[in-house]
């Protein structure tokens, strides 16, 4: 869902009757309006789905040494504009995450892309400030598939709700600006969720907790499906891992009326992704992190009804996505087809639902 623009609600509004000029200008003025609001938001950078290839220059050799989250790292963003040609931008770098962030899971950190605001605009970048880069955890090819699937998790999620971050496949060549070795790997651009809070006339939540109760029930009941789709145990809708503002791979996104709007992210610990770093979660007797637990909330059973309705109505649309070879392999598509099968086996079979979802909510 999305709220409305301002601007468009009150275009809603019928004009008295004036004299034809004045009609005119307001019609003009309308017109403006109206153009303005549908590209107050508009980011080029998430309109298309073709990989985008680009150059980042850093000292990333001593980025993956250090892994400090408090400092940034100066460098440059280049890649070949469809309206400019060749462009390079200033960028600055930083580490993100916390479990990929351990040397002895990923070899190379997860990365902040922070862009300077007057250089981003009329290009490809236009109204991107800060974005999180994907990069691929190790050199193997198997991690590459990784990254290919996790990025398939954020489309599934678009294809469930507009209200989801976007994303953008990449070509990313890391040319180490103090003499390293240079490398190309894939990776993938995600949205801010600041950025998706403002399209939506929302603000982030930020405190440590949340109040269950605010926590819109329709939104709740979708998000805990899709977590059981993609097998993930590893959230909370209303706290916060230690040090961290709520929630845990979540991040809410909260209406003008107060109502909260669950927004999953990080999918490399889920089973659809299926990493081989990836851990059960401890305490709920989960023993791989394929193995779906349902873990939503208790809730009136239509609600849980009217999220699994939209998951069938959107079964072709999440196949075509699982089928898709652009970044996995064809053996890839057939473990995460299978792996997907066995979730709509669920969904088709009434009395599995009672049992492994309705049964099982907290």
């Amino acid at each position: 869902m999305r709220f409305p623009l301002p601007l468009r609600s009150a275009l809603a509004i019928p004009l008295p009757s004036v004299s034809s000029t004045i009609r005119l200008l307001r019609c003009f003025l309308a017109s403006f309006l109206l153009l303005s609001s549908s590209q107050l938001f508009a980011a080029p950078l998430f309109d298309s789905d073709q990989q985008l290839a680009i150059t980042v220059s850093g000292p990333f050799e001593r980025i993956d040494r250090e892994r400090d989250k408090e400092q940034e790292y100066p460098g440059s963003l280049s890649y070949n504009d469809p309206e400019l040609g060749p462009k390079t931008l200033d960028a600055k770098f930083s580490v993100r995450g916390n479990f990929r962030l351990r040397k002895d899971i990923c070899s190379h950190a997860q990365l902040w892309v922070n862009l300077k605001k007057s250089q981003v605009k009329g290009t490809l970048f236009a109204k991107q400030d800060k974005l999180k880069l994907v990069v691929q955890c190790k050199d193997p090819d198997r991690y590459a598939e990784y990254i290919g699937r996790e990025q398939q998790a954020y489309r599934i999620f678009q294809t469930l709700s507009d209200l989801s971050l976007d994303t953008r496949m990449l070509e990313v060549t890391y040319a180490d600006s103090e003499g390293g070795d240079a490398r190309t790997q894939i990776g993938f651009f995600i949205q801010h969720q600041n950025r998706l809070a403002k399209e939506n006339d929302m603000t982030v939540f930020k405190e440590m907790r949340a109040d269950k109760s605010l926590l819109n029930p329709e939104r709740s009941a979708l998000v805990a499906l899709y977590m059981y789709l993609v097998s993930n145990t590893d959230y909370s809708f209303i706290a916060a891992a230690p040090g961290e503002t709520c929630c845990h791979n979540i991040k809410l996104l909260e209406a003008p009326d107060g109502g909260l709007y669950p927004l999953p992210y990080d999918y490399d610990s889920t089973g659809y992704v299926n990493t081989s770093y990836a851990e059960p979660a401890g305490g709920i007797g989960q023993r791989k992190v394929t193995q779906r637990m349902y873990r939503g909330y208790c809730a009136p059973e239509e609600l849980t009804a009217g999220a699994i309705e939209h998951f069938q109505a959107n079964r072709d649309a999440i196949y075509a996505i699982v089928e898709d070879t652009r970044f996995v392999t064809e053996r890839s598509v057939k473990r995460t087809r299978k792996f997907v099968d066995k979730f709509y086996d669920v969904l088709d079979n009434p009395k599995k639902v009672r049992r492994e979802i309705i049964e099982e909510c907290r």
